[in-house]
């Protein structure tokens, strides 16, 4: 917001101020400092947000210097620090404000961001960078960069990250942020050149490495995540992200076993959190190493008891040892710490209709309805407790609501012709698999196994598909 630098001053002697300031203070002396002296105090307790003594700093500057314009910038910094912009902006835009000083343009220019004004924000930060001779101006084009990706002109914002590099605090922050940026404009192929540009200019720059595997993460090139994200630990053998990205990736693409030896390197190289431990716990389970499994689960939640995905992890273990009542307890407490996983509301559904609570499946069911209704599993999942209840009506009622919702959607047409034809509605069965046949023909595969003795026993259906297997040429 402020600016750490000033010609009248240099580090030594800002520090010496804030040293006496604090003496005064602790003594509970008289305290006296001229305006500017005021002004760079404060710039230290905006940067370590300390209110208290910014709203001190505000009351001594209004007392001692009250005709000093330096005072109402003081006084703009303390509402600032306070999310007050409305209020800061009345003492920012007085006559006698130093608008040659970049200190003022840079809180008018905080001002302005925080009000939602972001070209005014922008031309301020302009005029400081040209009051300052583009000299140690990196802050500032990152601030700059902020407000140009909120009118969504990312080409600028990527200009203005770049011209900020050089000493960014968080480069990581930075570079998920240039990231963002060139994918917003659907420059994968930008992004991946500036950061291996990066890479060469620094091979030991690890944020440049993790950037450039998101970069290949988002693309879902996920051997080639995996390759930078390697080179990153080979540099930082104790990097916990990499570790992390590696295993949820190896996860994905069931490549389990190669996901047990990461995540016992992890654990040699004393890099040990709740998601490691539960990345490995998952590929413990699907590699049938179920007690092991459990073992990581339990020490991910001794680690942090907060930890979703280990209780959603033993869940899982239950409901395949088929034991839903166990697994139902253990996701209740999943559902609980992440409320939005909709995976673990899907997982509770099905373990309760195990349980015959029908009801309670249709809770939760009505639960991802609330939180995501784009999706046609949740229609399918509706129409299957329903008919679990014998209610067949509301199984095509919810068919037809997805329908509606999501257009003709292949999976849930083929459940509802195989409906009809269970009612012995032939006639709407037949119109509506040739519906479903057309949108996608392969999916008759998944039709045949709702029940292949009910299907292939019926000529007028087989041979539909096989007609329209002919003249569609499949």
């Amino acid at each position: 917001m402020g600016f750490d630098d000033d010609s009248f001053f240099d580090d030594y002697e800002i520090q010496e101020l804030i040293n006496k300031f604090e003496d005064q203070l602790n003594s509970q002396q008289s305290i006296y400092f001229d305006a500017d002296e005021l002004n760079l105090i404060m710039e230290h307790y905006i940067q370590n947000n300390d209110i208290g003594k910014i709203n001190l700093i505000a009351d001594l500057a209004s007392k001692y210097h009250s005709y000093n314009p330096i005072t109402n910038l003081i006084i703009a910094k303390k509402f600032l620090s306070n999310q007050n912009a409305k209020e800061a902006l009345k003492y920012l835009t007085g006559d006698d404000m130093p608008i040659q000083d970049p200190d003022y343009q840079l809180s008018l220019g905080y001002c302005y961001s925080l009000l939602d004004e972001h070209r005014k924000s922008i031309s301020a930060y302009k005029e400081a960078i040209r009051l300052l001779n583009d000299e140690n101006c990196d802050d500032i084009y990152n601030s700059m960069a902020l407000e140009y990706i909120m009118i969504s002109n990312y080409e600028k914002a990527i200009d203005c990250f770049k011209r900020g590099l050089r000493i960014s605090q968080d480069l990581n922050e930075q570079y998920i942020e240039i990231t963002n940026c060139y994918f917003n404009l659907d420059k994968a192929d930008d992004a991946i050149d500036f950061f291996n540009k990066e890479v060469d200019k620094n091979p030991y720059n690890i944020d440049a490495w993790m950037a450039l595997g998101n970069c290949y993460l988002r693309l879902h090139l996920l051997e080639k995540a995996v390759e930078q994200y390697e080179y990153a630990l080979a540099i930082n053998p104790r990097l916990t992200k990499a570790y992390t990205n590696i295993l949820t990736i190896l996860n994905e693409l069931d490549k389990y076993q190669d996901t047990i030896e990461t995540a016992r390197e992890a654990i040699r190289n004393n890099v040990k959190t709740p998601l490691i431990y539960c990345l490995y716990g998952e590929a413990l389970s699907k590699t049938s190493n179920k007690i092991d499994a459990l073992k990581y689960f339990k020490l991910a939640i001794e680690m942090d008891e907060n930890t979703a995905e280990a209780h959603a992890g033993i869940a899982f273990i239950f409901s395949e040892e088929n034991d839903p009542a166990t697994a139902v307890k253990f996701l209740e407490k999943a559902r609980e710490l992440a409320p939005g996983n909709t995976d673990y509301l899907y997982v509770l559904a099905e373990e309760n209709n195990k349980l015959g609570k029908y009801d309670t499946s249709l809770k939760y069911l009505k639960e991802i309805e609330s939180i995501f209704p784009y999706d046609a599993n949740l229609y399918i999942a509706l129409m299957e407790v329903y008919i679990l209840m014998d209610d067949v009506d509301n199984a095509i009622k919810s068919v037809h609501k997805g329908l509606k919702l999501l257009g003709r959607n292949a999976a849930l047409l083929y459940r509802l012709a195989f409906i009809y034809f269970v009612q012995e509605d032939k006639e709407l069965g037949m119109l509506t698999l040739e519906e479903a046949l057309n949108i996608d023909y392969e999916g008759h595969v998944e039709f045949i196994d709702f029940d292949p003795e009910f299907v292939l026993n019926n000529m007028e259906i087989v041979n539909l598909i096989n007609d329209y297997k002919t003249t569609n040429k499949k």
